[in-house]
């Protein structure tokens, strides 16, 4: 008996170790390094975008000021939050329409941030 679950354990172990390999090898096919984006595209993208990111990170900011009140706002942070989401979505509605390629998440997403450098 001991004999057999040493063999399940082992091939087990070995199972394991073999899929790891095949799943490691497998290619996804994304990611921002395979994309072909026109450098031309890129900068008009970053510099009409970049009033918009700012506004973003400065609500960021706010948002965080608001959290840590004491008893926290919580009207004042959902009128945050949902401008800030307004504004994700301008930021990617922008890079939709400029042709880029998009997708907001996932393996496949453009990186925006480091598309721009910020």
């Amino acid at each position: 008996m001991k004999n057999w679950k040493r063999v399940l354990a082992t091939a087990g172990i070995l199972a394991l170790t073999t899929s790891g390999f095949v799943w490691a090898q497998r290619p996804y096919g994304g990611g921002p390094a395979n994309f072909q984006i026109d450098p031309a595209k890129a900068q008009a993208f970053c510099q009409e975008v970049q009033p918009l990111w700012q506004r973003e990170m400065q609500i960021k900011g706010e948002l965080l000021t608001l959290w840590a009140k004491t008893p926290p706002d919580f009207n004042a942070i959902l009128q945050k939050e949902t401008e800030r989401a307004k504004i994700r979505v301008e930021i990617h509605k922008k890079a939709y329409e400029m042709g880029l390629p998009y997708a907001p998440t996932g393996k496949r997403a453009l990186k925006l941030r480091r598309l721009c450098g910020w």
